[in-house]
């Protein structure tokens, strides 16, 4: 099977496409091709990867036109996978030569400066988590703070979150507003909100209310379709649009 990978080699956007056949077997992922091809055909190719294992979240990337995690993605069935997402730039744009019923294109996730080839700069999806601390302050009481089963479950799709920025790259508003902070980081603003463990619960909820937050959103919800681990970020930003 064919591999077309975009290619960065200085940093700032995309310059060409380079094509490689790939030996594929059983089993095999998108991260597992892209080792071959590092391995034994181009050495120069730079992508993330981690764990291996869907927890990282260091392997996401533009598959096919859909943002996915490499490790997850198995080679098989890519030209079956359709998400639904509502288009925009980076999901529309078919590079000149491209087959899409015969080669597998693969790009930097949308919506972040690529530094090279497959890693992009992930400076401003972080920064939003650091702009509304998004965690929790330790309790200056001993012990630990208790929750029940209950609440747990509440914000138990919230906590799976893996940074992993597939909604920051799959929304067209973080593609149109350079300021948006993205669902990933309202999604979590909501979880420190519902967390009963959590001191000034409130002051997530205010924060997120700035122009660039929870108003900015428009509910277009690709970052439910695409989140890996079923976070849901658009319904949390829903609850608190409301």
């Amino acid at each position: 099977m064919i591999f077309r990978i975009a290619r960065c080699r200085e940093g700032g956007k995309i310059t060409h496409y380079d094509q490689y056949k790939v030996q594929i077997h059983k089993g095999m992922t998108v991260l597992d091709a892209l080792f071959q091809i590092q391995d034994k055909m181009d050495p120069s190719l730079s992508f993330r990867y981690s764990c291996r294992g869907a927890v990282c979240g260091s392997c996401a990337m533009l598959i096919d036109k859909e943002p996915r995690l490499a490790c997850r993605t198995q080679v098989s069935t890519i030209k079956e996978n359709d998400m639904n997402l509502k288009p925009f730039h980076h999901l529309t744009y078919s590079p000149e030569g491209w087959d899409s019923e015969s080669e597998v294109l693969i790009e930097p996730l949308p919506n972040f400066p690529v530094l090279k080839d497959l890693v992009v700069d992930m400076t401003k999806f972080y920064d939003a988590l650091d702009k509304l601390k998004l965690w929790a302050d330790p309790s200056t009481e001993e012990g630990p703070r208790a929750q029940s089963p209950e609440d747990r479950k509440k914000i138990e799709r919230y906590v799976n979150c893996i940074l992993c920025a597939i909604c920051y790259g799959s929304c067209p508003v973080n593609h149109e507003q350079e300021k948006y902070l993205g669902p990933a980081a309202l999604a979590k603003a909501w979880r420190f909100n519902q967390d009963t463990r959590t001191p000034n619960q409130e002051r997530y909820l205010n924060d997120v209310q700035i122009a660039y937050g929870v108003p900015m959103c428009d509910l277009v919800m690709n970052c439910v379709k695409a989140c890996p681990k079923g976070v849901a970020p658009g319904g949390a930003i829903k609850k608190m649009k409301s």
